[in-house]
């Protein structure tokens, strides 16, 4: 369920209840609690066309106008695809007063109809099968302020993958490698973070540098034990006024017995767009991405990317031969101008010549 953040992305047409929210919002304005109820709809290679619902309330733990502390958000999330997956979630965000701690929870259920190649840098396309599980993941994580744009975390984090279907004979079944069977993981964590940047959405400069490391192990109700560490390190520049240079550095390392569906992965809508999403998979995994943002006009904007990356299983086997290459070009639409909250749409191609068009919600990274 790693890569369920990938999924939750909300589509709302910008016209939807354009004028009852703005007015409810005026009506409400000097209230702390707010409701919303929107349609989702997005679309990415992993999982086709998607169609569903979001209930969502936005609230301030502090008080309406507190500038120091962000709006807080709980979101219930369902929908099914034309990949005939189906998914429910429950997320939040909550930001307590003056933001001295942050709580991040998820809990999501899902039946993923999936592809797979194979495990390493070179599966060939020829290998392609198809697999079906469902997975239940609950993810809580806290952090707490130690000094000015600095919080260090706490994390746990449950998966239950089960209903795993696969046909004989398939390269599903010939490749070797752990999470065949019905199996279920647990792990205790921290985490560091450092954030400057001017934005969450759209920051026009800044840093933002995050670490996570999670243990699991098999006396923590885990059939596996392993480690898995999560380095994302972003920079922001504004060029000049109104184009912004964005650069993300992402390295994913797991050792120990790492079940499948925790390995490394390449492509999908927030890394290698143009790559399926687990096109390429190993124990380690690092990309490079750049884009170039830029306003058309008025919410109208812009984006240019690029990116390297490269996926391997001992630092020993690592080999610049094995990189694998991404470029497009995207729009974005700013449908929540004030919080700068875009629409997303891209096109990616890559040097092994994939390529994908994804449409959803807020930036790659």
């Amino acid at each position: 369920m790693k890569h369920f953040g990938y999924f939750l992305i909300i589509f709302c047409i910008p016209f939807f209840l354009g004028q009852n929210l703005y007015a409810q919002e005026k009506d409400k304005k000097e209230k702390n609690t707010r409701y919303f109820a929107l349609p989702v709809f997005f679309k990415t290679p992993e999982l086709g066309y998607s169609f569903g619902l979001s209930g969502t309330s936005s609230f301030k733990t502090s008080f309406y106008n507190d500038s120091a502390t962000r709006t807080s958000l709980i979101q219930v999330l369902g929908f099914f695809t034309s990949r005939q997956v189906n998914a429910q979630a429950i997320n939040a965000s909550i930001f307590f007063p003056k933001e001295q701690n942050i709580l991040l929870f998820s809990a999501t259920h899902q039946y993923f109809p999936d592809k797979f190649w194979g495990i390493g840098p070179n599966t060939k396309a020829e290998s392609l099968s198809n697999y079906i599980f469902e997975t239940f993941n609950f993810f809580p994580h806290i952090k707490h302020k130690f000094a000015k744009h600095l919080y260090m975390g706490a994390l746990l984090d449950y998966q239950h993958i089960y209903k795993i279907k696969y046909d004989q004979g398939s390269s599903f079944d010939t490749a070797h490698f752990i999470g065949k069977k019905p199996y279920e993981v647990s792990a205790l964590g921290f985490s560091c973070t450092y954030d400057t940047r001017s934005n969450n959405f759209w920051p026009e400069k800044g840093f933002f540098i995050s670490e996570q490391f999670l243990h699991y192990q098999k006396k923590w109700i885990s059939d596996f034990t392993f480690n898995k560490s999560i380095t994302d390190i972003r920079y922001f520049k504004s060029l000049f006024p109104n184009h912004i240079l964005a650069v993300q550095l992402y390295a994913f390392q797991t050792f120990g017995d790492t079940p499948f569906r925790d390995l490394a992965a390449l492509g999908g809508a927030n890394n290698l767009r143009g790559i399926y999403f687990g096109r390429y998979r190993a124990l380690k995994a690092i990309t490079l991405i750049t884009e170039y943002r830029f306003n058309i006009y008025k919410r109208l904007k812009g984006v240019l990317f690029g990116g390297i990356g490269n996926i391997y299983n001992k630092n020993s086997e690592f080999n610049l031969q094995n990189n694998k290459y991404n470029a497009g070009l995207g729009l974005r639409f700013a449908f929540l101008k004030a919080e700068n909250l875009n629409l997303r749409f891209d096109y990616g191609y890559s040097n092994k010549r994939d390529n994908a068009f994804y449409f959803t919600i807020g930036e790659s990274f």
